[in-house]
């Protein structure tokens, strides 16, 4: 979907921190998660299922639609629209489809994000997606029509890929893995989905000189999208629909990707030749409307901030003021809300202070959601606070951030109401409107902060958004897309809220209307051209090929006015890439500017601009100042090409005990030891993700493990079985010398296989429990001190140490096992830089023969991230770990990152601690050697502390006071890097042992491992 698929931000990752690339292509999301939260890997924000969905399946003549009975009124629209989509990709591609399409569709996005097809989260800013394995399309249906039928068909183009790429094989699609750019410009191209805004982000690239070279590349994110499409206009242009066909057989015989060869085969070019060609093509379309227009810092001034690594802002709001406004900044990292200086333009402060638990992150177009309409922000009439809408746990949430304090003063949640967008004060400060979807309706809200009512204001079939009030508070400016797929602008008075006035006519966009103070103007975004249409532009007045074509009514979003008193339409900037999201600011003399959003060079700014002199705009004719009033059904609807009735007996429910292989995935390590440690883990599910079997196979040096879980995620209380067998090793100490000469360890094996039943219940999006039965056989060995059978006492060697000896022992029991976890960490691309990570556990084990506690335990691990700057932060880990019973397990660490410059698992015991200390920081964001690129080097600076004892046969002393050192803890302190290349984090650690007293413990070893760190 051009206009939300994927995030055309640098902040993009605010929101989909949860993305990663998949073995084989999935379209449009790229996410995978191996093994999802509830597997056991200690931690992870929750997944919830907020609502209970009732399944059943429609079968039309090419699709499986699997909808809920909630939704089954949208069921006629989306099964018309999918089936007029197949008929024209077929037709376009000439080929079909042999068995029926999956299709799952969901009322709107929030409950999209509930899906269990992909198990990570969706951010907002992924609109859709589809699945290589059967071939599945899932989507929400919270669009405009025509949108939507461009949305259906760039998911159905995915499914023809898959089948005419790939063959439907997923082995096919491993080892033929074009790149991106050419599977989302080909979905994009298909479905003709290209907007305003979509080719802002091309044009940008074009008139800056960042074209890339696509036989060489590839390239992710929204850039793919734009670069892609404009790829298959290019070859529609040169060589007609039968070589786009050509070019799409030859990339399917085309192993690896290397498109090169597919563009040599299919247009017998060279790859090199195609690139200049493309961006010669390119600069021919876009540079001369360069040099007719300009850049948006030619039409206003630009706000001033100091940056230290490239920032957005957008979204402005003046305070009635005029003192200050308000807009997002990407400034810290994150988003937040800023403010600035109206007279000098510069940056004053930050409203709010980065990543919060009280929201998960604020909804800013473009930055953390996909493009809409109207504005984020918004000043209350006194100007004492700014409201905007956050993502929290369900859906999104009104924010009231107060502006001389800073900080939300008050979050308004509004159950039944999903997708708020675009709040806007009216004059009494008490009310607040709104866009939103209620009851698979885009409709237009007012909320009254007071009583917390809500009153659907417009209440029909229209998309309504980006509500303004007029300054006497009497009536609502909103933009509405009508069924040409264009928005309107209309007016509605809240008296009779039923009728509404048309304000724009025409086949283009206008939107994003806000009032000047004294309510003569109204200005707006809108892509009309300001020639008549027809008229070409100079450079294209000699093109045969342009004048042949149709005429084009739509250009770049700029800001325009209307006057009110007079219908005539004024222009105030005419920018080549984009201007958009005005707000007006009154000076103290009463006179007008505008602030606006401007693109340039990949970045959203402020510009202010006066209004006493707009800019020509040729033969633009005024506007009727005196329109006939509408109803709703009036407007003119968006009809499918084919409509299918509805027939009930091709419906049935969902159910089933139906799993298929969903996945698979390898993992390699190394620990510091040179142990070698390898998992492999397969996925199996049912159509909608809800029933999930996973296998997790692993060894450690010579043993085996495997772990099996069958998985029901449908409702919000999950449960699951779990069967395990863990056979592994720790090592255990025979003799010690204090100074570290002498030391004999031995390595102690042990096995628990059994089964667990859970219940896991998220009591929020932090925070979960777990409650779990079962039973287990355990073969362990554990600790005794022998006696001497001369004196008949405890064994004690020549340094004074205890003897330990370990004896094996063989049981089965029943289990009771039981963890709460909370999760609130942030997380940057190359892991965790704020919040908190906890986890407790509590185990008990009945003993069968003696009665009372076989064992039982209760281990807590903490972690505390502390950002220091944009890129570096101090991260403290404190585990602890208690057993005891009449045989309890021990519990054992060492290596890798729990304490460092010792051997792996060299700590053993029923009672046991460790506690890290990192700073982290970054080195190099890139590497390139002519073979590989290596990403994201960063350092780290540690000081690991630990210890672990038997209590009953050994004393533990923490530290010695008469020597002022450490006396059985063990620390170690020293620095490390991490590379991270193909997926993977590559950490090297130098390590030195020490008690904090005057000896010195020895060199710093190295040491290599495979895995995230903590």
């Amino acid at each position: 979907m051009s206009r939300s698929r994927i995030l055309p931000s640098a902040i993009a990752a605010v929101a989909a921190a949860a993305l990663a690339a998949a073995g084989a292509p999935l379209a449009d999301a790229q996410l995978y998660a191996p093994l999802p939260q509830w597997y056991g890997q200690g931690f992870g924000k929750n997944k919830i299922q907020y609502r209970e969905f009732d399944w059943r399946i429609y079968h039309s003549p090419h699709f499986d639609v699997y909808f809920y009975t909630d939704e089954e009124h949208l069921l006629p629209k989306v099964v018309s629209f999918a089936e007029s989509a197949y008929d024209q990709l077929s037709r376009d591609f000439d080929f079909q489809i042999s068995e029926p399409t999956p299709l799952i569709f969901y009322e709107n996005h929030a409950a999209f994000e509930q899906n269990n097809i992909i198990l990570n989260f969706i951010p907002e800013g992924v609109g859709a997606f589809a699945t290589p394995t059967r071939f599945r399309m899932v989507l929400p249906v919270d669009l405009p029509d025509p949108e939507l039928m461009e949305l259906v068909l760039h998911e159905l183009t995915h499914i023809f890929q898959y089948h005419i790429l790939f063959g439907g094989s997923i082995g096919r699609a491993l080892a033929n893995q074009p790149p991106t750019w050419a599977i989302e410009g080909m979905a994009s191209y298909m479905a003709e989905d290209e907007g305003t805004t979509d080719r802002m982000v091309l044009i940008d690239a074009v008139v800056n000189d960042q074209i890339p070279r696509v036989t060489e590349q590839d390239f992710g994110g929204f850039f793919a999208y734009r670069i892609g499409h404009a790829v298959f206009d290019f070859i529609e242009e040169r060589w007609g629909e039968e070589g786009f066909r050509d070019f799409v057989y030859e990339m399917r015989n085309t192993l690896g990707g290397r498109i090169g060869r597919a563009v040599e085969r299919a247009f017998n070019v060279e790859p090199e030749e195609f690139d200049a060609d493309f961006r010669r093509w390119l600069r021919d379309r876009y540079l001369p409307e360069l040099i007719r227009t300009g850049e948006p810092g030619d039409f206003g001034r630009p706000f001033r901030v100091e940056r230290g690594l490239p920032s957005q802002e957008m979204s402005p709001t003046a305070s009635p003021s005029g003192d200050l406004v308000a807009s997002f900044s990407s400034e810290r990292g994150d988003l937040d809300v800023s403010i600035f200086d109206a007279r000098n333009r510069r940056h004053i402060r930050n409203l709010t202070r980065g990543f919060t638990n009280d929201v998960q992150y604020l909804v800013g177009q473009f930055l953390t959601i996909g493009f809409k309409q109207g504005r984020d922000l918004a000043f209350s009439p006194d100007g004492n606070l700014v409201a905007a809408f956050a993502k929290r746990e369900r859906g999104r949430s009104l924010v009231l951030i107060d502006v001389l304090g800073g900080g939300i003063q008050r979050i308004v949640d509004m159950p039944g109401i999903d997708q708020q967008l675009a709040p806007a004060w009216h004059p009494d400060g008490r009310r607040v409107a709104f866009q939103g979807i209620q009851d698979g309706q885009f409709d237009v809200f007012v909320l009254d902060l007071e009583t917390g009512e809500v009153e659907n204001v417009t209440q029909d079939e229209i998309y309504d958004a980006a509500p303004t009030f007029s300054p006497d508070g009497r009536s609502l400016v909103i933009s509405s897309v009508l069924g040409d797929g264009f928005s309107k602008l209309f007016r509605i008075d809240l008296d009779n809220p039923r009728e509404r006035f048309q304000i724009t006519t025409g086949a283009w966009n206008d939107k994003d209307a806000v009032y000047s103070p004294t309510g003569r103007r109204l200005y707006f975004t809108s892509d009309r051209l300001d020639r008549p249409a027809g008229v070409l532009p100079e450079a294209a007045e000699d093109d045969p090929e342009a004048q042949a074509a149709p005429p084009s009514t739509q250009g770049a979003d700029n800001i325009w006015g209307l006057d009110l008193g007079t219908g005539e339409l004024h222009k105030y900037t005419n920018a080549v890439t984009g201007c958009f999201q005005p707000t007006v600011l009154t000076l103290g003399d009463g006179q007008e500017r505008l602030v606006y959003t401007g693109y340039w060079k990949g970045r959203f700014d402020l510009y202010v601009t006066d209004v006493d002199e707009p800019l020509p705009t040729g033969d633009v004719a005024p506007l009727s100042l005196e329109p006939q009033p509408f109803l709703a059904q009036d407007l003119p609807a968006f009809v499918p090409d084919i409509q299918v009735p509805i027939q009930e007996e091709n419906e049935e429910d969902y159910g089933g005990f139906r799993l298929f292989l969903e996945d698979a995935d390898t993992f390699v390590g190394i620990d510091d030891d040179q142990t070698f440690i390898g998992r492999v883990v397969v996925s199996f599910s049912d159509y909608l993700g809800d029933k999930r079997l996973i296998g997790s196979f692993a060894s450690i040096e010579s043993f085996s493990n495997f772990d099996v879980i069958y998985a029901d995620l449908s409702k919000r209380m999950q449960w699951q079985v779990h069967l395990f067998d863990e056979r592994d090793y720790f090592l255990g100490i025979n003799r010690r010398d204090p100074l570290f000469d002498d030391i004999e360890r031995e390595r102690e094996t042990f096995q628990v296989t059994g089964a667990i039943a859970s219940l896991i219940y998220p009591f929020s999006f932090h925070t979960r429990a777990t409650f779990g039965v079962g039973y287990a056989y355990r073969e362990l060995a554990l600790p005794f001190q022998p006696i001497d059978p001369f004196t008949g006492l405890p064994q004690f060697d020549e340094f004074g140490q205890p003897v330990i000896q370990f004896l094996e022992r063989q049981d089965d029991f029943p289990i009771l096992a039981s963890s709460l976890v909370g999760d609130s960490a942030i997380f940057a691309n190359y892991g965790p830089i704020g919040g908190r990570r906890w986890r407790l556990d509590l185990n008990y084990a009945h003993d069968m023969e003696d009665g009372g506690a076989l064992a039982y335990s209760a281990d807590l691990d903490l972690r505390q991230y502390l950002p220091l700057t944009r890129r570096s932060n101090f991260a403290v880990r404190l585990f602890g770990a208690y057993a005891d019973g009449n045989a309890p397990t021990p519990t054992y660490f060492g290596g890798l990152d729990t304490v460092r410059g010792f051997e792996f698992r060299e700590f053993r015991g029923d009672r046991g601690f460790f506690a890290n200390a990192e700073f982290r920081f970054p080195l190099i964001d890139v590497l390139a050697t002519p073979l590989f690129g290596f990403q994201g080097i960063r350092g780290v600076v540690f000081l690991d502390v630990g210890g672990a004892w038997f209590h009953e046969v050994e004393d533990f002393e923490f530290w010695d006071s008469e020597n002022s050192q450490l006396g059985d803890a063990l620390a170690s302190y020293g620095y490390g890097f991490t590379i991270r290349f193909a997926g993977l984090d590559l950490n090297w650690d130098f390590a030195r042992r020490t008690r904090f007293g005057d000896d010195e413990q020895g060199d710093y070893t190295t040491s290599f491992w495979i895995g995230t760190r903590f």
